[in-house]
């Protein structure tokens, strides 16, 4: 069964062995629960003294990793943006600023810092007001932007979120979480290529997050390319095996594939997996439908 997590800066909830928060980009690292060394959430057994991890198991189980945090980013791929419907970029707000030293930056930080104690407690409003004043003092962070950019996505404020996020990619484009977002965006304005290409940015970015390929095979579903969404969505469950969201989507996508009994057999394993009654509720009304055309 999946654990969720919350994490530390922002109060979002993540699952464990998602590498970095999806909501302000923070970077998880996991220990060891035997040694404590480092371990890679694509593997299962910790390099340093060999005890096997359970990502998917819950936190009662022995053997469960222990999330630790740290902020940093990976180095950007090279793997080219899919994007098999492509439109003009969105164009950014503002220009590059040099990096302000002195007392102002001192007052962006204070700023900063008080939106993540806003941000924790869902006062999505205020954070803004204090992300903005941020900005005024320091336009040169892009962790700023990002976190505005989602506190307006929290909002469903689209429209501003996506400047907020495109210049957060102009002013670092290694940040797997401004692509993340903002391909959801795009996904729930029906703009499935441009989200197609976020998503496949942030994989560039970091290619073990279980959600990228998650939410870029759901696109590739909703533009018809099944293949491809079995792919991605194979991957993500190679990656996250418990979590029965995606094999309800891969459901969906070998539905759409003419592949009835593998659909069938990944929406019975979402309903294994789940204790969501609506999951459940939605498998079973695929199932049955998958019944009726025998």
């Amino acid at each position: 069964m999946q654990q969720n997590l919350i994490c530390p800066r922002c109060n979002n909830t993540f699952y464990l062995g998602q590498r970095f928060c999806g909501f302000c980009g923070l970077a998880f690292i996991y220990a060891c629960p035997r040694c404590g060394a480092e371990i890679d959430p694509g593997h299962n057994y910790c390099g340093s003294c060999g005890t096997k991890v359970a990502w998917a198991e819950s936190s009662e189980q022995q053997g469960q990793p222990t999330p630790f945090i740290m902020a940093s980013n990976g180095e950007a791929g090279t793997e080219k943006a899919i994007d098999p419907d492509p439109q003009p970029q969105q164009e950014l707000v503002d220009q590059p600023v040099a990096p302000v030293e002195g007392p102002s930056r001192g007052r962006a930080e204070e700023h900063q810092e008080r939106s993540f104690t806003l941000l924790k407690e869902g006062h999505y409003g205020l954070a803004i007001e204090e992300l903005t004043k941020a900005i005024q003092h320091d336009p040169s962070k892009a962790i700023v932007y990002l976190l505005r950019g989602g506190a307006y996505y929290k909002k469903g404020n689209y429209d501003r979120a996506l400047p907020d996020l495109s210049k957060a990619i102009e002013l670092d484009s290694n940040i797997p979480a401004a692509f993340y977002n903002r391909g959801n965006i795009y996904y729930y304005m029906k703009q499935f290529g441009r989200a197609i290409a976020d998503f496949s940015h942030a994989i560039a970015i970091d290619n073990k997050d279980a959600g990228a390929y998650h939410n870029r095979g759901c696109a590739f579903i909703m533009k018809g390319l099944y293949e491809k969404a079995i792919d991605d969505l194979s991957r993500a469950i190679q990656l996250d095996p418990g979590d029965p969201r995606v094999f309800c989507s891969r459901g969906r996508a070998y539905v759409g594939n003419g592949q009835r009994e593998k659909a069938a057999e990944d929406f019975r394993k979402a309903i294994s997996l789940s204790s969501d009654p609506e999951v459940i509720q939605k498998a079973e009304e695929v199932l049955h439908e998958l019944s009726e055309e025998d």
